[in-house]
């Protein structure tokens, strides 16, 4: 691996496999690249100029979330073959953080949560109310450790970061669900502050398409007031992914 600097290339090595891209890191053209014995996803790093990097990913869904990244440059930057695009970094503790990022999507977005629901559940008896029980709890476990992943251990709205107290809250609820992948899709869901989970769970409160708070006028302003709602509230981002869930919500949960 001779065509990075060998201090660059300790470096990178060290941060893929910090964020668990622990395989054997292999040359391709001007980049390093990084597999994982636990993630599906692969990614290619390559030092530039100074402290400066690119990052490249296989997942285009993983790409559009490290955009939204104020730290991460995603100013044409051109992959190596087999991936879905690159972004540049500058300075290795935003690198850090990325892969850190790379890492949490890779282990929570989408059908990857529901096959480790149908793993972990194969052999768990369901004939009773009990081991239904049971099995529920597995998938809520799974679902909320999915969402903060995604939404890096932060209230969606708030930004509270006490992840003890925040919520799992579905965005279509559970029962309404079709599929388990409905269920445990993490764009069904909101880590919330304890106080929005209860609301947007009861409908008292909903999302607009960009993110804005819809307060429901049966929520009168001296409850808001107690409840630190405020019409200038607002989620973190919303995906295209979440709009789907976000339209069943407000015509079925939200009390207009």
């Amino acid at each position: 691996m001779t065509s990075q600097p060998l201090l660059d290339t300790v470096r990178l090595e060290k941060a893929a496999a910090d964020h668990g891209f622990d395989l054997t890191p292999v040359m391709d053209g001007e980049w390093v690249s990084f597999g994982s014995s636990q993630l599906s996803e692969r990614v290619w790093l390559k030092a530039t100029n100074g402290d400066q990097f690119i990052l490249a990913v296989t997942d285009g869904r993983i790409l559009s979330e490290l955009k939204r990244d104020a730290a991460i440059n995603d100013a044409a930057q051109q992959g190596p073959g087999g991936s879905a695009g690159a972004v540049q970094l500058i300075g290795y503790g935003h690198l850090y953080n990325a892969l850190a990022r790379v890492s949490a999507l890779a282990r929570s977005l989408p059908t990857l949560v529901a096959e480790r629901f149908k793993r972990a559940t194969a052999g768990m008896p369901q004939s009773t109310e009990v081991e239904r029980l049971v099995v529920l709890r597995v998938g809520q476990q799974l679902f909320r450790d999915a969402l903060i992943d995604y939404w890096g251990g932060r209230c969606a709205v708030t930004g509270l970061t006490i992840v003890p107290l925040l919520r799992a809250s579905h965005i279509k609820p559970w029962a309404q669900c079709a599929s388990d992948d409905e269920r445990l899709d993490v764009f069904n869901g909101l880590l919330l502050a304890p106080h929005l989970d209860a609301l947007f769970d009861g409908g008292w409160i909903g999302f607009s398409q960009d993110g804005a708070i819809i307060l429901s006028q049966q929520l009168d302003e001296v409850s808001r007031e107690m409840l630190n709602v405020r019409a200038e509230l607002r989620m973190a981002w919303v995906a295209p992914e979440h709009q789907s869930y976000m339209t069943h919500h407000r015509a079925n949960v939200f009390r207009a």
